[in-house]
């Protein structure tokens, strides 16, 4: 600017030094308009994550009033939730204490001076003992955070990835080479709205690992149910033997499972189990119906030892073949037989489960019925069954013998719902997808294991990208996410909220789906 110039000269000189200060305090009025409509955003979006969670916890809660197994997962999750909720209110007494009662969030005469004020946070955290070093209100502040976040450590100790965002996000270590502490970076001298926004990005931080621990404890369940307890230990005996002839007796765990590996004690013997099932030799010597009982132990995936027990069976060894002396045999025991689920001892809810019926010494056709639900015939002593309500149907098979004697067989099957649908992203529920390929990218389920060829589609899903809010889609297309341009790679993306509708016309909710931007 020049000088001089004489009393017109100071007249332009004073203009424009007055122009400059009105263009600073405007900027500062947007600066602030910025940090609280930052702060604001921050609340809503960390509302949605604090109902999502809930959600969670609600379906937890359910599932272990109705499953003994989830009892323990439902203490973990009430833990998880009391901890979060503990340090969300802590935070929130903060916030409180900061706004006092002059400040109105979001107004429209937004008082800019109480935004930019510094006076409040100073006189929170730093006036009193400790100054500049935090107060005592500062340093419970420095304690909550760590004991909070030594808390979410406990959960995912087995996991590399959580615990080094974990660390990182509630840090309270010094970021410089001996420069300010982390209260000092975070609170000395900043203006009120600053602060709001920091302490609130803490709540947030807070809902989401919640989030994602009590994901976890839900989804690591499901896995357990999907990959283990779906899984008996099984009988295979030949029935009827005729006595002095060489018998074998094959034990085989669920759907026989060839990869597994273990062994077998039973009434009749031990063996190991090779290419999924182990077989013993049984004792033909006596003529009479045999008890089969006993437990098969086998390794986990993960290396973890388990022992189910096996469900009982019977075999019986007489004298001669049925074709033989089969009135003989039938005077003796006229409700020999067997009825058969051609996918173990379980019939699934809302599909067709086929089913068989022999028994020992008819002398004509099988027929059937069902205490539950409608069978429809597939054949000769086949039938398809589709179950109604209730946990347990029992099957009641019935023949004419030679002699017009009647045979009845009964047996008692569980009613199962079909198991849950998993999440998956390129077939994966833990994916690694390049930056450039996100928004191509579909979601998907599948029902892996499972016996009948369900499949399904995927209707809607929420998305949470790192520094986005919870974003709701309809469809299965990431692309259909605006929030998906925003991923960098190293982010990692959480699918959660999957809904979607089987083959069989049900409807559902799937496991969560992880994806790590490369």
């Amino acid at each position: 600017m020049a000088g001089g110039g004489g009393a017109r000269q100071k007249m332009i000189n004073l203009m424009y030094l007055v122009f400059i200060a009105m263009m600073a305090l405007n900027v500062d009025r947007e600066v602030l308009r910025s940090f609280e409509s930052i702060y604001l955003t921050m609340e809503s979006s960390t509302g949605l994550t604090t109902e999502n969670n809930n959600t969670f916890y609600s379906n937890i809660s359910k599932k272990a009033q109705e499953e003994e197994d989830y009892k323990a997962i439902d203490v973990k999750a009430k833990e998880v939730q009391k901890q979060a909720n503990d340090f969300f209110t802590y935070i929130e007494s903060l916030k409180t204490e900061l706004k006092g009662a002059s400040y109105q969030p979001g107004a429209e005469e937004t008082d800019y001076n109480l935004l930019a004020n510094s006076e409040p946070v100073v006189s929170l955290l730093f006036k009193g003992e400790g100054g500049d070093n935090g107060n005592a209100n500062a340093q419970e502040l420095v304690s909550k955070i760590d004991g909070f976040r030594q808390f979410l450590l406990t959960y995912v100790k087995d996991d590399a990835n959580a615990t080094k965002r974990i660390n990182q996000v509630f840090s309270t270590e010094a970021q410089g080479k001996g420069k300010k502490s982390w209260l000092q970076e975070k609170f000395y001298d900043q203006p009120m709205v600053a602060a709001l926004s920091n302490l609130t990005k803490l709540q947030a931080d807070a809902r989401t690992e919640e989030g994602n621990i009590v994901r976890d404890l839900l989804a690591g369940k499901l896995k357990e149910k999907i990959e283990l307890n779906a899984f008996e230990g099984m009988f295979l005996s030949p029935g009827i033997v005729k006595v002095g002839d060489e018998a074998v007796l094959n034990v085989v765990l669920g759907a026989f499972d060839n990869s597994v590996t273990g062994s077998v004690q039973t009434s009749v013997g031990s063996a190991s189990i090779v290419n999924g099932k182990a077989a013993i030799k049984l004792n033909t010597g006596s003529v009479g119906i045999h008890k089969l009982t006993g437990n098969l132990t086998y390794k986990t995936a993960s290396g973890e030892t388990k022992s189910v027990p096996i469900i009982p069976s019977t075999y019986q060894v007489v004298a001669q073949t049925l074709d033989v002396k089969a009135a003989e045999i039938i005077e003796k025991d006229p409700t020999g037989g067997s009825i058969v689920a051609d996918n173990l001892r379980v019939v699934y809810r809302g599909v067709e489960n086929p089913v068989s019926a022999t028994i020992n010494g008819a002398n004509g056709p099988v027929s059937m019925t069902a205490s539950a639900g409608s069978l429809s015939g597939a054949g000769a002593n086949k039938w398809n069954h589709m179950p109604g309500s209730g946990n347990e149907v029992v099957f009641t098979a019935t023949a004419k013998a030679s002699s017009g004697k009647t045979l009845t067989v009964r047996e008692t099957f569980r009613v199962k719902p079909l198991p849950p649908a998993r999440g998956v992203v390129m077939g994966k529920t833990h994916a690694g997808v390049p930056q450039a390929s996100l928004a191509s990218q579909r979601v998907r389920v599948d029902w892996p294991d499972f016996l009948f060829p369900v499949k399904g589609e995927v209707e809607s899903f929420s998305i949470k990208v790192p520094g986005s809010p919870i974003e709701r889609v309809n469809g299965n297309s990431l692309g259909g996410a605006s929030s998906i341009s925003k991923a960098k790679r190293g982010d990692n993306i959480s699918i959660i909220n999957i809904k979607y509708k089987s083959s069989l016309g049900q409807s559902g909710d799937a496991s969560i789906v992880s994806i790590e931007v490369l």
